[in-house]
């Protein structure tokens, strides 16, 4: 594999940025104007580089990781590479045809049904109706979408959507693929189905641009990396001198901002504790559907009542504790978050909670660290048999809710609610309530 597929040379890119609407429009009426009337040359805007002389050379079969914070560049310099986006200056080309996952929803028809967006994106590419036919099956089956399919997308959701956008880029020709963060959107199945494909298109020898916040997940998957902070290319090489690169500046970020290790009595580091023994039994219940990518694992994940003695049957209004045991396995975590799900026996979720929520995140983990973690509540639950789903997970931008899971266990136990003593329970939960009634004279 020597052939030089995308060759990069000296891009830069520029945007105008103007502070008023009329400047935007003295600067289009100047240019407008013939040259001989435009005397000096006037500028009514503000120069903001995204890029600024990027090269760098990828070969047939190799898979590339760009990382930096937000605002760094990565997305302009997909996009040119991608050539929805033109370089102020530079070169860029590619020898083979690109199939691009940048923005979510991008080449849909939102009037169209999934269905008829799959036949337009197919003739985009210059396949033929058959050709398409003979893919549809396989793009459907791996968006998983059910009857959504034959429905307009502008119905579908955000996570709907990068489903059918990648299931399509999926299987189409191509020599190279782009993937931006739009894969964050999608469930953390679909996530490691994504994953696996493109480890199948790589056997292939298609080369893969994988952008990410997950280090983990660029490490695991990228054989070279690109580091760019404020436009500019800081590294360039092996995946690991990359990632470092970005995690020591990073932390140096942190250290300015004041961050420190959490140190509370909920959220305590142990190398030696009860709950690290005996752990067979949620390693077995854990294999179920469990989705790990190497960083942070549960070692245990025990339900006890006050004198901290396991159980499963639950009293109403017990007080519980919920405990979970992890270890750290690698060096590039910068904040990890804790949570669980509740479940009834439909699989609904009835009560979630995590570590962002109650302001108790762990920062800068290093490997080896343990920690035992306890969750301290009340069993206000209707009567019925309960499900616990825990997951570990780094955050990339809580507000909109995309994280990367480091370890998401869907079954780490199970336990039975008995019935409420007193009048029976009609919803799936008691809120607690101030109750006043006065009668009216």
């Amino acid at each position: 594999m020597t052939d030089t597929v995308i060759s990069v040379q000296n891009i830069s890119k520029m945007y105008p940025l103007y502070d008023n609407p009329r400047d935007r429009l003295n600067q289009s009426l100047w240019h407008a104007l013939p040259k001989f009337m435009r005397g000096k040359p006037r500028q009514f805007y503000r120069e903001f580089w995204a890029l600024r002389d990027i090269s760098f050379n990828i070969k047939q079969g190799e898979t590339w990781g760009l990382i930096g914070r937000n605002g760094s560049g990565k997305s302009t310099l997909l996009q040119i590479i991608a050539g929805t986006t033109a370089p102020t200056t530079g070169t860029v080309q590619v020898n083979g045809r690109v199939a691009a996952l940048l923005e979510l929803g991008s080449g849909f028809n939102p009037e169209f049904t999934g269905r008829e967006n799959v036949y337009l994106n197919g003739a985009v590419w210059g396949l033929s109706r058959t050709e398409t036919e003979n893919l549809y099956d396989d793009i459907v089956a791996f968006a998983d979408i059910g009857d959504f399919i034959n429905q307009p997308v502008k119905l579908y959701s955000s996570g709907m959507k990068v489903r059918l956008a990648f299931a399509v880029q999926a299987f189409v020709p191509k020599e190279v693929l782009i993937v931006d963060e739009a894969l964050s959107v999608g469930d953390i199945f679909f996530q490691a189905k994504c994953v696996n494909q493109m480890q199948k298109m790589l056997d292939d020898g298609v080369t893969v641009l994988f952008v990410s916040h997950d280090v983990g997940a660029i490490k695991s998957f990228c054989q070279y990396g690109l580091l760019l902070d404020d436009g500019q290319m800081v590294e360039i090489g092996s995946v690991e001198k990359v990632t470092e690169t970005y995690m020591e500046s990073m932390r140096r970020v942190s250290d300015k901002d004041g961050i420190k290790i959490s140190t509370s009595q909920e959220i305590s580091f142990s190398l030696s504790h009860p709950a690290l023994e005996n752990t067979s039994a949620f390693q077995k219940r854990a294999s179920f559907r469990r989705v790990q990518n190497g960083q942070a694992n549960f070692i245990n994940v025990q339900l006890l009542n006050q004198n901290e003695q396991e159980i499963t049957y639950v009293e109403y209004e017990q007080p519980i504790i919920l405990r979970m045991a992890i270890e750290i396995c690698d060096k590039d975590i910068l904040t990890l978050l804790a949570g669980y799900h509740i479940r009834d026996k439909n699989g609904v979720n009835i009560i979630y909670s995590d570590s962002a929520i109650e302001n108790r995140e762990i920062y800068d983990p290093r490997p080896g660290e343990r920690y035992i973690i306890d969750w301290h509540f009340k069993a206000v639950l209707a009567s019925g048999k309960y499900n616990v789903a825990v997951v570990l997970s780094i955050p990339q931008d809580l507000e909109n809710g995309q994280v990367h899971f480091c370890d998401f266990v869907p079954v780490s136990l199970q336990f039975e609610m008995a019935p409420r003593p007193q009048a029976r329970l009609y919803g799936a939960v008691h809120w607690d309530n101030a109750l006043e009634i006065k009668r009216l004279e």
